[in-house]
């Protein structure tokens, strides 16, 4: 094995065999020892990593069992796909796009691996209900080795407890989010699901069902001055951009959304 070197000793083809010497014992032990050291260590490090890999791909398919039942070829038409359900602005935004037009026609290694992107910008908040259900954290869900925890300090002295405050509501899953509509402000999260995609179809004027069909697109496209193709292209996005006040760089991603998020709610 590369690295690793073992004492070894010459001796002539027909000479005479003596008994090893102690030292020469000593010194061959030590080579064998360091080697079988060297070896598990080796062995340790790549356990550790493929426990932590297989963590990972554990804790991602309880949040695909909870947001598509862990079909992650799902399409069902309500504007997300895949076993974690991107939407395709947060899909092509995190560079998807590499991969598959929609994440339901990419692998779920390749879910994961976007996801993983999604999870250490926006939290596991990105899946507010169902990460929970599923223990998902930046530390589990990333691959990472997770750091070893601080020591816990010494208690402080007991002080008077003060009034317990309410827990907040909890937020809705993305599953429960596909049943809202326009009403009401806009959560600037930088993803454009069923709620923000009907806030766009009445700024536009068309009827609003939270999907942006062709003709919802025309009309988008209509309201920012470019050609009416029904196709969310540069061009167009380019056009959105300048009119909400984002970078101009002709790709629709998170930054994107929130600055149109934030626009729909002035409105």
């Amino acid at each position: 094995m590369e690295g690793i070197t073992t004492a070894m000793f010459y001796s002539p083809k027909h000479a005479r065999i003596d008994k090893a010497s102690p030292a020469r014992r000593r010194i061959a032990g030590v080579a064998v020892a360091g080697a079988s050291v060297a070896v598990g260590s080796m062995a340790t490090a790549q356990s550790a990593s493929a426990s932590t890999d297989a963590a990972s791909s554990s804790v991602w398919d309880r949040v695909a069992a909870c947001e598509s039942g862990g079909n992650w070829s799902i399409n069902t038409g309500n504007g997300f796909y895949g076993g974690l359900q991107f939407t395709s602005q947060t899909w092509q935004g995190f560079g998807g796009g590499k991969y598959a037009a929609n994440a339901h026609q990419a692998t779920k290694s390749q879910q994961i691996e976007i996801a993983q992107k999604v999870l250490q910008v926006q939290g596991p908040g990105a899946w507010p209900v169902c990460s929970q259900k599923a223990g998902l954290t930046k530390a589990n869900g990333s691959g990472a080795v997770a750091p070893a925890p601080a020591p816990t300090p010494a208690p402080a002295p007991k002080a008077e407890s003060a009034p317990q405050q309410q827990e907040a509501p909890q937020q809705s899953s993305r599953s429960e989010a596909r049943t809202s509509t326009a009403d009401g402000a806009l959560v600037v999260d930088g993803i454009r699901g069923p709620k923000t995609n009907a806030a766009i179809e009445k700024w536009v004027g068309v009827s609003q069902d939270g999907v942006l069909s062709a003709s919802d697109v025309q009309a988008l496209q209509g309201k920012v001055g470019t050609a009416q193709d029904g196709i969310i292209g540069p061009i167009t996005t380019t056009a959105v951009q300048q009119l909400v006040g984002a970078a101009e760089d002709g790709i629709w991603g998170p930054e994107t959304t929130s600055k149109l998020q934030t626009y729909l709610n002035a409105r």
